[in-house]
This record gives C-alpha cells, structure tokens and sequence, in this order.
C-alpha cells in the first residue's frame, strides 16, 4: 500500500531551491536575479530576485528533473555564473536550500566537460575495439 502511494503524491509535489549569491552579486542585490534552467531543454523555468541579504528562494519547480541555478546581473544583461546541476526527486531530496553561487569553479561547465569526455572515451573504446 505505502508502494502505491508516492507515485500519485509524486505527481503534485513540487520542490524547491534556495540558498545564497552574496560571493557574487554586488550590493545592490536588487540589480541581480536568480534563473532556474532545466537541464533536460535547456528552458529558463524561473526567474526571482535577490532580496536585500542576497538570498533567493524558487519554488514550485517539478520533482524528478535536474536544475541548473544561474546568477543574472540584470544591468548587464548576462549570467555571471552557475551552479548545479541539482537534481529535485522525492520523498527525500524535494528541497534544497544549501546552493552557494560562487563562481570560482563551474561546476555547470565542468559537469558539461566530463560528460562530453565520458561520451569521447566510449568513442575511443569502441573504436579501439579487438575485434576489428
């Protein structure tokens, strides 16, 4: 019975990301966002400012997809920096609120690298292949 019950919980749950850019964004924060992007499409799902301590909070975001959190300075019209990917699942990973935007080192771009080397190494190995 307990088995039967996450899926149809599952289907309206909604997560949450949250945590901090104060590494990042400059005083003023208001001139500073938050988007959310969803790694699977590439879309923008949300977008909220920094309050007035630096910290943003985005919630109704769909369980069982993976996020990226980018830092937007508004002024300049581009992202500063990202962090994640974060994926939200349930029951026990529907809120994390522990995101630092720091941008000493990508995690986004190093996570793209090491994907982009897994999928060259399979390459390399299939080619190198005995058989042939």
């Amino acid at each position: 019975m307990t088995l039967g019950v996450w899926p149809v919980l599952a289907q309206d749950a909604l997560g949450t990301i949250s945590g901090r850019a104060v590494d990042e964004a400059r005083k003023p924060y208001a001139n500073f966002s938050v988007q959310v992007r969803d790694v699977t499409n590439g879309q923008v799902v949300q977008t909220v400012p920094l309050t007035a301590q630096g910290l943003f909070s985005a919630g109704k975001l769909t369980l069982s997809k993976r996020y990226l959190v980018e830092l937007v300075d508004l002024r300049a019209r581009k992202v500063v920096c990202s962090e994640g990917p974060y994926l939200l699942a349930g029951p026990d990973a529907v809120t994390r609120n522990d995101v630092n935007i720091d941008c000493g080192v990508s995690p986004a771009a190093l996570w793209l690298i090491l994907a982009g080397a897994g999928t060259a190494t399979a390459i390399a190995v299939t080619e190198a292949s005995p058989s042939r």
